[in-house]
């Protein structure tokens, strides 16, 4: 037993190889990154199939600003699912939210009542390319309006209602001081 410890003792030991995982690491970590900058960035949609529906303030006594919601169902010809989307209103760009069912989301905002006209408002929605594409004009002072929105959805605001012209406690105040007042009249001619 002493002459095998002295033969494991004199035996050199051997230095550790690298493996084929550890050799591929960069590799791997490389086709990683590629594959999650692909899953987290948008398809591209072509030829969009759009169904929308709009929502806006239309009374001005409970709230205090105007609201624009635009919900859109997408269908895309290449069968794209997880498109991007922004949305530009007069030259103000917003986030497009997806919705929980597929081909579904959503862009809203706000604006004081004051600044909220009447009438129809354009909202064009860009996909990732071509939103990059808006955002670099608009950072150079470019012409934006030759930028292709993937597609345009139209919303009338009819406006807002502000309320009556006189409030219902002034007109109540009013009725009661005139009754009263042809009560007070009346008392009088019948005691006279």
């Amino acid at each position: 037993s002493r002459r095998a410890q002295e033969q494991t003792e004199q035996r050199p030991t051997p230095t550790p190889t690298p493996t084929g995982t550890d050799m591929d690491r960069p590799a791997a970590l490389a086709l990683l990154a590629a594959l999650c900058v692909s899953l987290c960035s948008g398809e591209s949609c072509l030829e969009p199939a759009i169904t929308p529906s709009s929502y806006t303030t239309s009374d001005a006594v409970i709230s205090s600003e105007s609201v624009f919601i635009v919900e859109i169902s997408l269908a895309c010809r290449n069968g794209a699912q997880s498109v991007a989307l922004y949305a530009d209103v007069n030259g103000k760009q917003f986030p497009v939210t997806r919705g929980q069912d597929v081909g579904r989301y959503q862009v809203s905002w706000s604006v004081p009542h004051r600044q909220a006209s009447s009438g129809r408002y354009e909202v064009k929605f860009f996909d990732e390319e071509s939103y990059s594409t808006l955002r670099k004009a608009q950072r150079n002072n470019e012409d934006v309006g030759s930028i292709k929105p993937l597609f345009t959805v139209n919303v009338d605001h009819r406006g807002v209602w502000s309320g009556p012209w006189v409030s219902t406690e002034v007109v109540a105040a009013a009725i009661g001081i005139l009754v009263y007042y042809l009560a007070f009249s009346a008392k009088g001619t019948i005691q006279a």
